[in-house]
């Protein structure tokens, strides 16, 4: 997970926020094939999502909530990908770190982190 979390704090330092205080950041896609970005923080709490609208419904395709804890770590605690009715909530966190590392390097293709 080392790679997701510096790949997301790299985007939100790139849109002067910092991953450690509260913030809401809707990124939107150049291209039409990709979907936006929103990133936001309240308290202990992180989200990152790239969503469509589909007949007027927003829809996370996927969106990712973590707990920060006190040390810095984020751990992992509800997945949702609304097109499959996907969702999995765990306050013990969620081994997906695979996952995340995937996304992390198809954001970076998409264009979402300036190199």
């Amino acid at each position: 997970m080392v790679k997701f979390k510096n790949i997301i704090t790299s985007i939100v330092n790139q849109h002067d926020e910092s991953i450690d205080s509260d913030f809401h950041l809707d990124i939107e896609s150049d291209s039409d094939a990709i979907m936006d970005l929103s990133i936001e923080r309240h308290g202990d709490e992180l989200i990152i999502c790239q969503y469509y609208l589909q007949r007027g419904d927003l829809m996370r395709d996927p969106e990712f909530r973590f707990r920060v804890e006190s040390n810095g770590e984020w751990t992992p605690i509800a997945y949702r990908i609304d097109a499959l009715n996907a969702y999995e909530y765990s306050t013990e966190g969620l081994k997906i770190d695979d996952v995340l590392e995937t996304w992390a390097e198809n954001l970076r293709a998409q264009g979402f982190l300036d190199n």
